[in-house]
């Protein structure tokens, strides 16, 4: 297989991992313990939905940098290390940047309404002055916090690479990692406990601030460094085909026991577990992926593609929504449903319509080329198809 041979089973990784997104923050609302500064719905609230939250945070996010780390490695290899700062420079710098001026802002506006409104008991028109005067405010990164340390992480390997490469270290750059084996899983496991007993917890913590925390950097860089190796030698992912399911499974397994018996086992151990948990669960995911979509299907390579704009806007939209049903008469029960339904429609038709073919995603992604009348009437049909499913 070479360097630039697209694997299929990323574009799926990618979609499902950027939809659970979606996911993840839907059922915030809807948890039976409340986010802090997130609206909260407590006309309809399960106890399901915390360790769902806490199930798929543990191994999405890893899954990111994992790629990008891949994907970083690839690129320099076919590209060289030029080539790659001026796309990152264009893919990531210049979005995250223009996503702190535009992005941020819009996405706070109704957490800031939810907090005035709901919580602080401002009137409708006092919140939504005090709401816009806010939006000018400085709100963090938000959740292009992962735009921020993906911008460290690859600041970091660039320069680590270029120092390697000065003291000719001819063994470590042409280093291949073989098949990745139950041992090479361990040690992962072991690596990865290590970081977290040092920091004493589980997950970095959400953080939004500009300061870097050491924590998230050693932590997001670990996997992104075993994204990396995994390059080296990229028949070593499909080793992870074999026992996948049974690493999926154990993961799921011990994310449900530590749900419920976390709080009484010893905190060395309950890292542990969590570190088990944590690479079984990203091994898993990968190998089932790789296994059952290794061939090209053009609706996951085109939701891969439409995976950073979907990342970019949903929160906003997301959060919008919740405060929305929050005072409306719909039946609580519905709420959860209709925001999927609706964010992921949304998200869809703007990433068609203002982003695919436009400037935008020359800038996310790359050019992509216009079909023809008659492909175009196609796909729009497709695409309508596919929404209604749905």
């Amino acid at each position: 297989m070479s360097t630039s041979e697209r694997i299929n089973g990323f574009d799926a990784l990618r979609t499902i991992a950027m939809w659970l997104g979606i996911v993840l923050h839907a059922i915030i609302a809807y948890r039976a313990v409340p986010e802090y500064g997130w609206p909260a719905d407590n006309k309809f609230t399960l106890g399901f939905f915390d360790w769902l939250y806490a199930y798929i945070h543990i191994f999405r996010m890893p899954v990111f940098f994992l790629v990008a780390g891949f994907f970083a490695r690839m690129v320099i290899m076919r590209s060289g290390i030029n080539y790659f700062i001026n796309q990152r420079f264009k893919r990531i710098l210049i979005p995250f940047v223009i996503g702190l001026i535009v992005l941020v802002p819009l996405t706070m506006i109704p957490f800031h309404f939810y907090k005035l409104f709901n919580i602080q008991s401002l009137t409708l028109n006092e919140s939504w002055k005090e709401t816009f005067s806010l939006v000018f405010s400085w709100n963090g990164v938000a959740h292009l916090w992962f735009l921020y340390y993906l911008l460290i992480i690859y600041f970091i390997s660039l320069v680590l690479l270029l120092a390697v490469k000065k003291i000719r270290a001819n063994r470590i750059t042409s280093f291949k990692i073989g098949n990745i084996s139950f041992m090479k899983l361990a040690v992962s496991t072991l690596l990865l406990y290590v970081i977290l007993f040092f920091n004493g917890a589980p997950v970095p913590p959400v953080y939004t601030g500009l300061k870097p925390q050491s924590f998230h950097i050693l932590y997001y860089g670990f996997f992104y460094a075993c994204g990396w190796l995994i390059h080296t030698n990229i028949k070593s992912i499909h080793s992870l085909q074999k026992n996948a399911l049974p690493l999926f499974i154990s993961g799921t397994i011990i994310s449900v026991f530590l749900y419920y018996k976390a709080s009484v086992l010893p905190n060395a151990l309950n890292l542990f577990s969590v570190a088990v948990e944590t690479i079984t669960l990203v091994a898993g995911l990968i190998g089932l992926l790789m296994k059952y979509f290794h061939e090209e299907n053009k609706i996951w390579r085109y939701c891969s593609d439409a995976a950073y704009w979907v990342y970019l806007v949903h929160l906003g939209i997301v959060a919008g929504l919740q405060v929305l049903l929050l005072n409306s008469n719909v039946i609580p029960i519905l709420r959860l449903p209709i925001i999927l339904a609706i964010t992921f429609i949304l998200c869809l038709l703007t990433y068609q319509y203002f982003v695919r073919y436009t400037i935008i995603g020359i800038y996310l992604h790359g050019k992509r080329k216009k079909p023809e009348k008659g492909e175009q009437n196609k796909g729009k049909k497709n695409l309508s198809f596919f929404v209604k499913k749905l």
